[in-house]
């Protein structure tokens, strides 16, 4: 068989020689005829690199492909991210950076001191008078005061009851062209009437001493002084002793065209208005006197003087 398969070996390559189709190729390779064989116009494929170890990975893009729903309240850019889809997805929320937020505390406590003290004591007053145990609001061309505010404290009013009273003096912290004199009452059948009572102040020389000013004086028909005024002066310190301690506001009154008196032509009120008040006790009173010598203002029941306070 070999020798047969030589013989036909032999006379295969004599005819191919003869035809002139062989090519050259290694004469040395056991392989010849199976690279006789294959056309060598195939074009060979590079093979496909392989990564080099120093490779990074490309980045994941922050695009997204999606159908966007443009009637949709859930719609996002197609480039938005994830962030910025949850961020745009959130609630919003109005607010002003410019408004402050505060406690708002609820105080069903009237504050009488807004309505009463700074009703009174105000703007509308040509020099308001600190003289730290009273306040006064001062009208310059009345040269009188027209309302006086104080505090009446319960463990104080009668504490000492000083015995000694101080001279009345001009009030320096107003011009003297304003200002009433002690000579302006001397024989004008008025009585220098306190507003703030010494009586209720008389537990130091400083708080006595205050009341003396003339600021404080108004001119009083002296029995309206001496018994009426003088009993509710009286029932506001018990009405102190009694709550622990009570606001006073004395409001004047004087008409268009009022009475003057002495060289400074000091103003006569018509009549005065007391208004008692404690804010945390819920209580408040208001009474009213004539500065007349009528049997109405020579009343000295108290209850006769009641008023509304609205009215005031």
């Amino acid at each position: 068989m070999f020798f047969i398969r030589v013989i036909l070996n032999s006379v295969l390559l004599l005819l191919m020689i003869g035809c002139g189709d062989i090519n050259e190729y290694d004469t040395n390779s056991t392989n010849a005829v199976e690279q006789i064989a294959i056309p060598t116009s195939i074009p060979t494929q590079s093979p496909t690199p392989t990564p080099s170890p120093t490779s990074t990975i490309e980045p994941i893009t922050d695009s997204v492909d999606i159908d966007i729903d443009n009637n949709s309240n859930d719609s996002f850019s197609a480039s938005s991210s994830p962030i910025d889809t949850i961020l745009n997805n959130r609630p919003v929320v109005e607010s002003n950076q410019n408004s402050t937020v505060t406690e708002t505390q609820t105080d069903t406590t009237p504050n009488r001191n807004i309505i009463y003290k700074d009703r009174f004591i105000n703007s509308s007053c040509d020099q308001i008078l600190d003289k730290e145990f009273l306040v006064i609001c001062y009208d310059y061309g009345l040269k009188m005061a027209t309302s006086v505010a104080y505090l009446l404290e319960g463990d104080l009013v009668e504490e000492l009851n000083i015995a000694d009273r101080p001279s009345f003096y001009e009030e320096e912290l107003i011009e003297k062209r304003y200002r009433a004199t002690y000579s302006d009452y001397t024989h004008s059948g008025y009585d220098r009437g306190h507003l703030a009572p010494d009586a209720s102040f008389d537990w130091s020389i400083e708080s006595l001493e205050a009341t003396y000013s003339l600021a404080n004086i108004i001119p009083q028909v002296p029995i309206v002084n001496r018994e009426v005024w003088a009993r509710i002066e009286g029932y506001a310190r018990e009405k102190a002793k009694e709550l622990g301690e009570l606001n006073v506001v004395n409001v004047i009154k004087f008409n268009s065209t009022p009475t003057r008196i002495g060289d400074n032509k000091i103003a006569v009120p018509i009549g005065y208005y007391k208004i008692l008040y404690n804010q945390y006790m819920d209580y408040e009173e208001c009474f009213y006197y004539g500065n007349n010598t009528d049997s109405k203002n020579l009343d000295i029941n108290i209850s006769s003087h009641i008023v509304s306070c609205s009215n005031i």
